[in-house]
């Protein structure tokens, strides 16, 4: 029984692991670049709000990560054990200082398209194409974009760290 118990822990702790290998911290309108991918965010707005007799500082954010790695970036569809981990996670931006309160974000994420092409197959003799999806895609140059509103302590900014998520190329 504690084998399998250990066994269980030790899987999970390598994925942990493996799918968010680097945690950034960023700075407001300061993009960190990793591996040709950059990754940031910028405010859009903020306001002050008060809620239950309590002000908090509302930000309205744009995460992003744009490729400029100068090639296309193609990754294969895999099976996740984690089925909160989506297979086209870039990355994942967390505001560690964001309470959450009145149906506001902690995090947030940016995700590839998904990819297809079209193949040839024969079908009841005769051949014919039909489309299938390949994995994703993240094309040189693009900004892949989220937004989120956050919620924290009144005269505090947004403090956002940056999990990248390494996929698997083609």
């Amino acid at each position: 029984m504690f084998s399998k118990i250990s066994f269980l822990i030790t899987v999970v702790l390598f994925t942990a692991l493996h799918s968010y290998a680097q945690i950034t911290d960023l700075e407001e309108k300061k993009p960190e670049t990793i591996n040709g991918i950059e990754y940031g965010y910028f405010i859009k707005n903020e306001q002050v709000k008060s809620v239950k007799d309590e002000e908090y500082s509302r930000f309205e954010i744009t995460l992003y990560a744009t490729n400029k790695s100068g090639c296309s970036k193609i990754y294969s569809d895999r099976v996740t054990l984690s089925s909160s981990e989506p297979a086209n996670l870039i990355a994942g931006f967390n505001c560690t200082n964001a309470n959450g309160k009145r149906l506001t974000a902690k995090s947030g994420s940016v995700k590839a398209k998904e990819f297809y092409i079209n193949a040839k197959v024969q079908e009841n003799g005769k051949e014919i194409i039909k489309t299938a999806k390949a994995g994703y895609i993240f094309r040189n140059g693009e900004s892949l974009k989220a937004n989120i509103i956050v919620l924290v302590p009144k005269g505090e900014r947004p403090v956002i760290q940056c999990n990248v998520n390494y996929l698997p190329e083609l």
